[in-house]
């Protein structure tokens, strides 16, 4: 069997440009998978600072407390909303605890006193 020039030729031309399984992707730079950056995590900043109890503003401070701040958090929470929260319970009124009392009635100022 003979082949004509011209089929040999589009043979030849077929082969020079690619036709193929990989035919057209070279025409295209390729781009470098790039992996997705995880999303910056959302940092807590509520509720309101106003709208807590003292128990709730005492563990929140005492939260903060635990982290060291770096840049714009405190671990999980908000930089400033971790300093508004300890700013609060420090101007908060000290609570009131009671004393034991001794057996005349009079309250102990310390455990050393009792004896």
């Amino acid at each position: 069997m003979r082949l004509r020039p011209t089929c040999l030729l589009w043979m030849m031309l077929a082969a020079l440009a690619g036709c193929g399984r990989d035919a057209g992707q070279s025409a295209q730079p390729k781009q470098p998978a790039v992996p997705a950056q995880p999303a910056a995590p959302r940092l807590i900043h509520s509720p309101p600072i106003r709208q807590l109890v003292p128990e709730q503003l005492r563990a929140l401070s005492m939260e903060c407390e635990k982290y060291v701040p770096e840049k714009s958090a405190r671990g999980p929470y908000e930089a400033a909303y971790c300093e508004e929260a300890i700013a609060a319970w420090s101007d908060s009124p000290l609570q009131i605890v009671p004393l034991p009392m001794d057996k005349d009635g009079s309250a102990r100022s310390s455990p050393a006193s009792a004896q």
